[in-house]
């Protein structure tokens, strides 16, 4: 096993990486996330630190910019109980990096998904990164992922199974949007960007941090980030197995009516991911599993919970979601819309048909966010 520095880093929230006191030598991860979503990210790190071979050292870097210092030492505390010294697990502050800058974002994405597009400049001394959102869960050790060969390329990541369903018909407005705004050789190659192995050597050899800062607040982009890290790569990528990024069945419409409508062959690799996943992913702007424990592969996301630092917090949450007036009374209004809207939309304008591509373009020409 790779030795581990001295002593394990402090809870402090550090302004650089040199602050960290990380060694970086051998597989690196870097999580973002707010406050609010700190709970669901604590599990995501839970999942982690049960998968890691003892002959291996890991640093997980958290990029926040409002962990409060009960976060974090409940974390770091939580992890010395947990009895894995070949993890260190740091938080980062973007903020030297962001100056004034003010990432555009709608509906339930978060400027903290922004974070990603950094991480070569945050972390200017690491050659290769694991970046993973915080709304998953890891079944798997992830040296596999990080022993890829990224040379080459700019990273690693799986196909957007649910992006070629939306390509294929489900939604018409994508391709186009993905041809003419984001200019991509072959949308089909459009990657789903929740799991990456970034080759941050490269990035900093081809691009500057004040590349990546004028790109995500040139416009609007319909999926962030993800949109511009896939403009950069331009379908040049490794491509990694499903399983690594395996998203559920998002309202139960995912797996059969928009991956329903992609070619056979993302079908039938989506199906077998399921079978053996080695990362779930609850993509989605709903329907995750700490709000509705019934919802696709939630066992997956509880189990780790169980055992994670915030599994209290977690748990009233849920409670307050499903007896308060609020909570009963939006669940209600999202569950209308995606069993009875979504469901007669897709009856009275199926998928591939000019009657629906003209809908969705009306619907998102009065501001309608359908990302």
């Amino acid at each position: 096993m790779l030795d581990a520095p001295a002593s394990r880093p402090n809870f402090h929230l550090a302004k650089s990486a040199d602050e960290l006191g990380m060694c970086f030598a051998d597989v690196v991860i870097v999580l973002a996330s707010n406050q609010l979503f700190a709970p669901y990210m604590a599990v995501a790190f839970q999942s982690i630190i049960e998968h890691v071979d003892p002959e291996r050292h890991y640093d997980v870097v958290v990029f926040t910019r409002d962990f409060d210092e009960k976060t974090r030492k409940a974390l770091v505390d939580h992890l010395a109980k947990a009895n894995v010294p070949n993890v260190q697990l740091g938080f980062l502050n973007p903020e030297r990096a962001l100056g004034d800058t003010k990432f555009p974002h709608h509906g339930h994405f978060r400027p903290e998904t922004f974070y990603r597009l950094l991480a070569p400049w945050l972390l200017p001394t690491v050659q290769k990164a694991i970046y993973l959102d915080s709304d998953l869960v890891v079944l798997n050790d992830l040296k596999e992922v990080y022993d890829t060969d990224v040379r080459g390329y700019l990273l690693a990541a799986t196909r957007d199974a649910d992006m070629q369903g939306q390509i294929s018909g489900y939604d018409g407005t994508v391709k186009a949007y993905m041809e003419n705004d984001l200019e991509l050789s072959d949308p089909m190659r459009y990657f789903q960007a929740g799991v990456l192995l970034m080759n941050l050597d490269a990035f900093r050899q081809i691009f500057s941090i004040e590349d990546m800062l004028e790109l995500s607040t040139r416009r609007l982009w319909r999926w962030l980030d993800q949109d511009i890290l896939n403009m950069l790569a331009n379908g040049q990528y490794v491509e990694l197995p499903m399983r690594w990024n395996t998203l559920m069945d998002w309202k139960s419409l995912r797996r059969e009516h928009i991956i329903g409508t992609a070619p056979a062959e993302t079908q039938k690799q989506y199906e077998e991911a399921r079978e053996h996943p080695a990362i779930v992913h609850y993509a989605g702007p709903d329907d995750r599993p700490w709000l509705y424990p019934d919802c696709d592969m939630a066992n997956y996301f509880w189990d780790y919970a169980s055992r994670s630092v915030f599994i209290d917090e977690i748990s009233s949450r849920l409670e307050e979601w499903q007896n308060s007036l609020g909570g009963k009374a939006k669940k209600a209004q999202i569950d209308a819309i995606y069993r009875y809207v979504f469901r007669f939309f897709d009856f009275s304008c199926p998928p591939g048909t000019p009657r629906r591509t003209r809908v969705i373009k009306t619907y998102v020409a009065i501001g309608g966010d359908i990302a």
